[in-house]
């Protein structure tokens, strides 16, 4: 790896065991990647998987009661025609249904059941654990600061990989920030950290993009303190803590990475591990607790 005069960037080699990964899962060529660790609590995990489940098996039921129900009715209305007949006068009558129903199970059941159920049966449930999505597209902001700018991009990919806006969340379905897990990609990531290939601490939270040449770059977003520089997400985070007791946490986070003159926001990845596991301990995800902060600043 290539270092940049920016600690936050880097430039990969082509032959990294990390670029060859990237490579093998961009499947839509140069789209990129959003990366985290989850460390939220593992009972935490469980029950949204619970969760998941059910509403996965009542989605699948409704829609198998939907499509009964209907076929059911048309048949019986439908005059002496061929049984070929019927299904056909049928499908098309319904189109815009089955449409509809095609793309709630692409986009829910099907991930959820052949994804989702296939990593928690071959990996369980892990205090940390990978995640891995698309990039989404950002909108380019032209009349701001270059601060202003990373800003925007750290907040916007925070919540674009908050495991509470994940499909399996009933409330993530009709939102604007609904994503899936690339799981093969995921299955793929843990395979080669048990083979020592690649490192789990590979994938804090980044950004991976590619260029015209086939060079994978990443955006350590982790690193990124120096841009919390909203007053009133810091108030926040600061009262969220306070409020649930967690007065030496707090106290620990603004020693560890709070932004301050001499740092510049910059923390080593030894002392990041260290204040997210700190946080993990008490029972809060860090990444996700800032991307609840950025969604309340910003409705």
């Amino acid at each position: 790896m290539k270092h940049t005069a920016d600690p936050k960037f880097k430039k990969l080699s082509k032959d990294s065991s990390i670029s060859q990964f990237l490579s093998d899962h961009d499947h839509d060529h140069r789209t990129g990647f959003i990366t985290r660790l989850d460390r939220s609590p593992v009972s935490t995990k469980r029950w949204l998987f619970v969760m998941a489940i059910g509403l996965n098996v009542a989605i699948l039921l409704t829609i198998i009661g939907i499509v009964w129900i209907s076929f059911i009715r048309e048949f019986v209305c439908m005059g002496p025609t061929t049984w070929s007949s019927k299904l056909v006068i049928w499908a098309m009558q319904n189109l815009i249904i089955l449409a509809a129903i095609a793309v709630l199970l692409r986009s829910t059941t099907i991930p959820f059941f052949f994804g989702e159920c296939r990593l928690r049966l071959l990996h369980g449930f892990r205090p940390s654990e990978i995640l891995i999505r698309k990039s989404p597209s950002v909108r380019r902001q032209t009349h701001s600061t270059e601060e202003q700018r990373m800003g925007h991009y750290w907040r916007t990919a925070i919540r674009a990989i908050d495991p509470n806006h994940l499909y399996s969340a009933a409330s993530a379905i009709l939102s604007s920030e609904y994503w899936t897990i690339e799981y093969d990609a995921v299955l793929d990531a843990l395979d080669r950290v048990s083979a020592g290939q690649i490192d789990e601490h590979d994938f804090e939270f980044s950004i991976w993009k590619q260029n015209s040449e086939n060079i994978w770059s990443v955006y350590k977003l982790w690193m990124m303190h120096e841009i919390m520089s909203n007053q009133h997400e810091m108030a926040m985070f600061r009262g969220f803590l306070t409020q649930s007791g967690k007065t030496e946490l707090l106290k620990f986070w603004e020693e560890m990475a709070a932004p301050s003159k001499d740092t510049k926001g910059i923390i080593s990845s030894e002392a990041y591990q260290s204040m997210v596991q700190q946080f993990a301990r008490e029972g809060l995800d860090y990444e996700t607790l800032w991307s609840q902060v950025s969604d309340r600043t910003s409705v």
